[in-house]
């Protein structure tokens, strides 16, 4: 009788897994979508609060990073320190994750007009619901997951494939939430109205899927509380001193993780002014600026789908090195970059868009063939962690990743947002027009195309030096992923 995956291979994962996961990723990617790339041009041009919206939104996301800084590694102890319940040890947290992520992204986009003319009471609104979102956010790290459904690399890589093609197809729909809000606003007269509108539906379906998602996923890999050493907060900081690959790999993100929210927070300032408005007026095109911004997100997204799902024939090509193949993602990445930047102060992506599309187009599809290569050597430094050590201590030893990919989110967007204050920034948020320094705009433009291109080039560079230095080699690798099976097969890491 013919065996199936499972006979052959325990730590295969099926559809059922596959789907689960996939579903739970939802409230992440929608939540994301409405807190990353939109949330600076809501709080700066729809929410109805002038230009105290861009010091307000700046102020509060770098304040929010000095907070993450504490509460990351407390929330990484929480979970780590978990008992194993009827649902696993990390999955009620994923659950909560869904829950305050839902609320706190409808509040903040649900601003009642009575609050919105007070700026105490924005100000309270505004850093209450935040920081809702910001903690749910933070205790949902995928790479957790994966790692305790299953030990076996090419299985984890299945996992990646699915949430990650699904967030990019929802990023799609983000890509027309512009058009929509304009649509929706042509009915009810406000754009503050019609993004509150878009948001509580978008952010209502991702709820019930996610939720769905939840009851399909299973926890196999778990230490319990008793069989383990009893998790203290100082493992943090013995992590970072004894893990030298969760450094490098630390180290190297600090770099390679801007090139990505560098490139997907200032697109929609730039092609607004420079393809759909009349700097000498600053009245914009509205239609054609919702045009425009389904197009970049296209090219932003359409190559991530692309690269995501022809990923793994070229890591079988890389013969499974997945930091040889993030490197090439890398140098990619920079040279999309480098032509940006390039065509901007040379006046080709003015009289010639389409070169900004395209580069836009190698810069993403870099980005998508590096999120395999990149998820593994994130799920590796877990691996590496208990095979040194020991102990299980999977959130703590992702907490810095999860802190420095929204430090990265909040940095680009404040530094979108400390450019809008320097020019005096402000939008009219009926029209939707420019009413502030015309002649501010042209360097607004330029330093929008340094903080896209000429920074992430440089910034790929060195992140390629930096990885070049992980010390875990294919020999290495094979040693961690015998221990891990041999002492996890008997459910103790001892």
């Amino acid at each position: 009788m013919k065996r199936n995956a499972k006979e052959k291979n325990p730590e295969a994962v099926g559809g059922k897994e596959i789907f689960g996961v996939t579903a739970l990723s939802t409230m992440s990617g929608m939540s994301s979508i409405f807190m990353s790339s939109m949330f600076m041009v809501y709080m700066t041009d729809y929410a109805g609060l002038g230009a105290w919206g861009a010091t307000l939104a700046t102020t509060l996301l770098l304040v929010a990073r000095i907070v993450d800084a504490v509460d990351d590694p407390i929330q990484g102890f929480i979970m780590d320190s978990a008992k194993v319940g009827k649902h696993g040890k990390y999955k009620k947290f994923y659950l909560l994750s869904i829950i305050m992520t839902a609320v706190g992204t409808i509040a903040l986009y649900s601003m009642p007009r009575a609050v919105a003319q007070i700026p105490a009471l924005v100000t309270v609104w505004v850093i209450f619901f935040y920081f809702v979102y910001d903690i749910g956010a933070s205790f949902y790290n995928q790479n957790i997951l994966y790692r305790t459904i299953t030990n076996d690399p090419n299985e984890r890589a299945k996992l990646l494939v699915g949430p990650r093609l699904w967030t990019m197809l929802l990023s799609m729909v983000g890509s027309a939430m512009t058009a929509i809000a304009v649509t929706i606003q042509a009915v009810v007269g406000s754009y503050n109205t019609a993004f509150m509108i878009l948001s509580t539906v978008c952010v209502g379906i991702a709820f019930v899927a996610s939720i769905i998602g939840w009851f399909m996923v299973k926890e196999r890999h778990v230490v319990r509380q008793e069989e383990g050493e009893k998790v203290k907060i100082t493992d943090f900081f013995e992590l970072l001193k004894t893990n030298r690959p969760m450094l490098i790999n630390v180290l190297h993100s600090v770099f390679s993780g801007f090139i990505w929210t560098f490139l997907f927070a200032a697109p929609m300032y730039y092609v607004k002014y420079a393809f759909c408005a009349d700097l000498s007026t600053g009245e914009v095109n509205m239609a054609l600026y919702g045009t425009y911004t389904m197009i970049v997100s296209l090219m932003m997204i359409f190559p991530i789908i692309l690269a995501t799902v022809v990923a793994t024939p070229v890591l079988k090509a890389f013969r499974g090195d997945f930091v040889k193949m993030h490197k090439m993602d890398l140098l990619l990445q920079g040279l999309g970059g480098l032509i940006i930047f390039v065509a901007h102060i040379t006046g080709i992506a003015q009289s010639m868009p389409a070169i900004f599309f395209a580069a836009m187009f190698l810069m993403a599809f870099a980005v998508g063939l590096d999120f395999v290569p990149g998820c593994s050597i994130g799920m590796e430094v877990m691996d590496y962690t208990i095979y040194s050590t020991g102990k299980d201590r999977s959130a703590l030893t992702g907490v810095l990743d999860m802190f420095l990919q929204k430090a990265q989110n909040a940095v680009s967007s404040a530094l979108v947002g400390g450019i809008l204050i320097a020019i005096g920034y402000e939008v009219d948020s009926v029209t939707g027009d420019y009413i502030g320094e015309l002649s501010a705009m042209p360097s607004m433009l330029t330093w929008m195309t340094v903080i896209m291109g000429l920074v992430p080039a440089i910034l790929a560079v060195i992140a390629v030096l930096i990885i070049s230095r992980y010390p875990i080699d294919q020999a290495k690798r094979k040693e961690i992923q015998e221990y891990i099976n041999e002492h996890q097969a008997a459910g103790t890491t001892e």
